[in-house]
């Protein structure tokens, strides 16, 4: 009698076992986006060893980590604005930084969809931490989000979102709210309580730290002291290329050595976050049904070619390798993800926009509406044969190709013609001097592919082709495109 009611009682437990797996399994993962400021994927530990980021390390090893992620647009708002809509910039009309106040009301992105409604429409909870910038609001919450903790600009202007450490204006629901300290840990904390919300419904953080963006000032001592000894053995001083320099902004700082210091040790702060957000999961249990994506809006430069900053460090726009490659990693289940991988794939954030969507069961986002695609088959380690095989960019009046070894960056003029520029990426040089352009066949395969990609992926009210015609900042007065070279 006891050894059949042990057999029941075994059999049940299996059963019962079986029962919560598969409910798991159906039930929608809770989803994290982690988003840097101008993190460029060269100071990201699996490539450069002398970083100290062991959550991201880990993040890395035991997740999948994509080798040729980058940007569809290498400037912090355009990007934004292309992963919450997962459109391009021709369609969304973004393209530059957007400040608040003066001068910028232009209703940006009105009639887009964001991914935060969608996955709202999906059953989910969601949430906004941190930075924005996809459009001019912040104070007020933007569509898609049931928590928002962003920045008050208006009130402290738009660099005091910036600041490291210090007092911070922030807008919690529309709500003014002043913060004093370390505001990474500020923000990691607020996401946690976000978590700990009593709710059935599955949880989507989009969660925006500002490191490691300039000003490369105030970051913790204990940090930056770490990297002080090493920063000149990662970057020296001293570059140049073909192209000019943008501004007197963006040439290297007498203080390089520091300032650089002070960039990785950002990163460092990032990457101690991330570990108090693993711990939060993992104590709650929380780990088996959530995946966590960690990425960046761009790249930067941080002396390399002897300039400091982004796309527009040089004139004309450059779309060199530190700009638009991006920090791309992807954790999560084992019933979704298939951990220990490193993909070769071209991705962006508009692939992302679309993962997150298919993970969530949201099928209104099709491929005519933007050009991402879901990773998912990547993320499970299946063999992919018709992916996607050149990556396109684009910032203003200049659109980039690339297929991993020769790039093309073309810029159009106001009278429709064109310069292209282009670079052979397995030159010992690389991209320090434009270089002449490879055969004839490989020449107009990229034209024209760049070309129907923009047939199908463009606004004629927002193409880049038109940016003179275009509202500040996309275009104004001062811009260096003005200059003689563009007419």
């Amino acid at each position: 009698m006891l050894k059949h009611l042990f057999s029941l009682s075994f059999l049940l437990i299996i059963n019962l076992t079986y029962a919560s797996e598969k409910n798991l399994t159906n039930q929608k993962p809770n989803i994290i986006v982690i988003m840097t400021d101008d993190h460029g994927q060269w100071a990201l530990g699996s490539y450069e060893k002398r970083m100290k980021t062991p959550n991201l390390d880990y993040l890395a090893d035991q997740g999948v980590i994509f080798d040729n992620a980058m940007t569809p647009a290498p400037v912090c708002s355009a990007a934004r604005a292309s992963f919450h809509t997962g459109k391009m910039p021709s369609q969304h009309g973004v393209y530059d930084f957007l400040s608040e106040g003066k001068g910028y009301e232009n209703k940006w992105l009105v009639g887009e969809k964001f991914l935060g409604e969608r996955l709202q429409e999906n059953g989910y909870r969601t949430a906004l931490f941190g930075k924005w910038h996809a459009n001019e609001a912040s104070p007020k919450p933007v569509a898609g989000f049931d928590h928002w903790l962003s920045y008050d600009a208006l009130k402290a202007g738009w660099k005091n979102q910036y600041k490291h450490r210090g007092s911070v204006s922030f807008s919690k629901n529309g709500q003014p709210f002043e913060y004093t300290g370390v505001q990474a840990r500020f923000l990691t904390a607020e996401a946690i309580k976000f978590i700990d919300q009593k709710n059935n419904k599955p949880f989507f953080i989009n969660l925006n730290y500002v490191e490691p963006h300039a000003p490369f000032e105030d970051l913790p001592e204990r940090l930056v002291n770490l990297y002080r000894p090493i920063a000149l053995e990662m970057i020296r001083d001293g570059g140049n290329s073909d192209l000019m320099l943008g501004s007197n902004y963006s040439s290297v700082p007498k203080n390089h050595p520091e300032a650089l210091a002070q960039y990785l040790a950002a990163i460092s702060l990032i990457d101690e976050q991330l570990g108090h957000i693993m711990d939060a999961l993992e104590g709650r249990d929380l780990l088996k049904n959530t995946v966590i994506a960690f990425v960046s809006d761009h790249g930067l430069l941080m002396g390399q070619y002897g300039l400091y900053g982004k796309t527009n460090a040089s004139f004309p726009y450059n779309f060199y390798e530190e700009t638009i490659r991006i920090p791309f990693i992807v954790y999560g289940p084992e019933s979704l993800i298939q951990g220990k991988q490193s993909r070769g794939e071209f991705v962006d954030l508009l692939d992302l926009h679309n993962t997150i969507l298919d993970f969530a069961g949201d099928k209104s986002f099709t491929k005519a509406q933007g050009p991402g695609r879901s990773i998912k088959p990547l993320l499970k380690a299946e063999r992919v044969t018709n992916w996607k095989r050149y990556q396109i960019i684009e910032r203003g009046n200049a659109r980039m190709i690339t297929d991993g070894q020769w790039k093309l960056v073309r810029y159009y003029k106001k009278d429709a013609s064109v310069i292209d520029h282009w670079y052979d990426l397995s030159h010992p040089m690389k991209e320090r001097f434009i270089t002449e352009p490879p055969r004839k066949a490989i020449v107009l395969k990229m034209t024209t592919e760049l070309d129907a990609f923009f047939e199908k992926y463009s606004d004629p009210a927002h193409s880049g082709k038109n940016i003179w015609q275009q509202p500040r900042p996309n275009f104004n007065s001062e811009n260096l495109m003005e200059q003689s070279l563009w007419q």
